[in-house]
């Protein structure tokens, strides 16, 4: 009986190994965007191109289904005052772009809400496994009132 076991537990190990590999090798020869990325952010002046501050780095999954969550901070902010970006994301037919819409909600010190920030993005699959990224970053106070915005720049690559 325990040989049986043995056997049953190494075979569904094959198989679940089996299934992760050939997923993520038909997510880069489909040149889809699903699947989790490193993705290096940064901010630029949208009149001039400037870059605002170094790259960061934000890990994103882009799920099945067209939604979206990305994890990391900017430089000067910390993961402990804001939520993770969640969003959606939308395919160009015919296309390799996406259009991506995220949120993301601030928070002071002391836990109170301070605002949201919203960015729509054109991402573009250079390859199944890298991208590039043209984004617009707007910033709303806790009234939901429009501080700023600024623009920025991603480049992605499919963690695998």
């Amino acid at each position: 009986m325990k040989l049986i076991r043995k056997m049953a537990v190494i075979l569904l190990a094959l198989a679940a190994t089996s299934s992760l590999a050939f997923g993520q090798e038909q997510q880069s020869a489909n040149n889809s965007i699903v699947g989790t990325w490193q993705v290096l952010r940064h901010g630029v002046d949208c009149a001039t191109g400037m870059r605002l501050n170094p790259d960061f780095p934000v890990l994103t999954v882009f799920n099945a289904g067209g939604t979206l969550n990305a994890f990391g901070a900017a430089p000067g902010e910390s993961l402990a005052t804001g939520t993770p970006d969640c969003g959606n994301w939308t395919h160009q037919p015919g296309t390799k772009t996406y259009i991506v819409r995220d949120v993301s909600y601030g928070y002071d010190e002391n836990g109170n809400f301070t605002g949201r920030g919203e960015i729509t993005a054109t991402v573009t699959l250079a390859t199944g496994d890298t991208f590039t990224a043209d984004t617009r970053i707007d910033v709303y106070d806790a009234g939901g009132n429009l501080l700023f915005s600024f623009c920025g720049m991603w480049t992605g690559t499919r963690f695998k």
